[in-house]
């Protein structure tokens, strides 16, 4: 509560990507991975455990309405005082909303690309009199999560709130919820609860859905919401405690054909996995480990960023693995010409000063069985040459089915996390 959110054709081919296409390789969508969205990420810009109260502008509305009755306020106390709270009071006997961030009910955003939630156990009505003394209080948990689709312009949202425990002189409460959401979706806004008598141990929810009324451009939709209390017999002067969360969908503009919305402050992960892609995958943890761009390997490297241009991605292609440029190793099973970062992304070393793929570290495949499963007979690359660590990029002997199937994965993940060009993700290297 009381936070903001910042912004900050279906099939992807694969010479688009800058990889080339195999005619006798297996069908690349038989081999890709999904995105890897395990691991929830919480809002950068969110803080959690201070105190936040609109009860000096509540005293200041009262005392500039000459109003002499009651009148309420809504705090987020600390994460400290609301356990305290909670101890002593036996307010843990009423259970908190459950959604997909139990485990995490600290009042901040958590996301994944395509859903994010909140669980704010800390939410304090205080009833006060013309003096601005305390005359009652009670303590609310909220919980909210949004599921959207990669596919689609509407999601799911779902609101709770549940009051954890009042003081003995509290008088009836109602809750007003209201969802407001940008000029483009529909509905504009949503009544999630109205005047809603409200009591201890009593959870309310509602879920509802929202779409975005499709534009030509991206639409970082701001969702705002405001909070309400009533108490019988008090002036209804309470400033609403307000924030929001961010959208954005787009028709047709990252992904060919389809619409969709994603979390956009959610940096998804690409993983590449060894069983599947064999010496190509070696390749890239080889380069993420070896060399100083460290290129989307997160614990010391920054993310890659998705670059859209069909045209720019050939050149980049050219660049690195062009006419003249490479020459098959007749050693390697089906070689082909395989580079890091991907000529499908702004980290290509073409653009970022290489244009001969010789200016890259030199990595070859080495054959370790001989069962015919590409994968694992071919699981590693080693270096050709002297390799200094600063190079801008990799580039290697790859069986060209393994080349292929890893850029399949690439095109698959753009899809399914739906990137907009420079959108960041990271990339991980799995055993399986």
């Amino acid at each position: 509560m009381f936070r903001r959110v910042f912004v900050g054709a279906l099939t992807v081919g694969l010479l688009a990507l800058g990889v080339p296409a195999y005619s006798q390789s297996e069908p690349v969508n038989d081999r890709v991975s999904a995105p890897s969205n395990a691991e929830p990420e919480r809002f950068p810009g969110g803080t959690a455990g201070a105190e936040k109260s609109n009860c000096a502008e509540a005293a200041a509305r009262h005392k500039a309405a000459g109003s002499t009755g009651l009148y309420g306020c809504i705090t987020e106390v600390s994460e400290t005082e609301a356990r305290q709270r909670s101890a002593a009071t036996g307010a843990a006997a009423v259970p908190l909303p459950v959604n997909d961030c139990t485990g995490n009910e600290n009042g901040s955003w958590w996301a994944l690309r395509l859903s994010q939630c909140q669980i704010d156990p800390d939410v304090r009505y205080t009833l006060r009199d013309k003096d601005g003394t305390i005359v009652a209080t009670a303590l609310f948990a909220i919980a909210q999560q949004m599921d959207l689709s990669a596919t689609s312009l509407e999601w799911t949202e779902t609101d709770q709130l549940v009051m954890l425990e009042a003081s003995p002189k509290l008088p009836a409460l109602t809750a007003t919820w209201t969802t407001k959401c940008a000029a483009t979706c529909s509905p504009a806004t949503t009544a999630v609860f109205s005047k809603q008598p409200v009591k201890v141990g009593q959870l309310l929810k509602k879920t509802y859905k929202v779409a975005d009324v499709p534009t030509k451009k991206y639409d970082f939709l701001d969702v705002d919401y405001t909070l309400n209390f009533d108490a019988a017999g008090a002036t209804e002067i309470t400033p609403p405690s307000t924030w929001d969360a961010e959208v954005r969908c787009d028709d047709q503009l990252s992904v060919g054909n389809t619409s969709g919305c994603v979390v956009p402050w959610f940096t998804p992960t690409l993983n590449i996995s060894r069983a599947q892609y064999g010496s190509s995958a070696d390749m890239i943890n080889w380069a993420q480990i070896n060399l100083s761009g460290h290129w989307g390997l997160r614990s010391s490297g920054k993310p890659l960023h998705r670059l859209q241009s069909a045209s720019e991605q050939k050149k980049n292609r050219q660049a690195i693995c062009g006419t003249g440029k490479f020459t098959p190793d007749p050693a390697v099973e089906q070689d082909s010409c395989d580079e890091f970062p991907f000529a499908g992304t702004y980290e290509s070393g073409a653009l970022n000063g290489v244009d001969h793929g010789n200016a890259c570290a030199q990595v070859t495949s080495v054959r370790k069985n001989s069962t015919g499963d590409l994968p694992f007979d071919w699981q590693n690359v080693t270096p050709i040459g002297t390799v200094t660590g600063n190079e801008k990029c990799v580039r290697g002997h790859i069986p060209g089915p393994l080349n292929s199937y890893a850029g399949g994965a690439y095109g698959n993940f753009v899809q399914t996390a739906r990137l907009a060009d420079n959108d960041g993700f990271w990339l991980k290297v799995t055993s399986s």
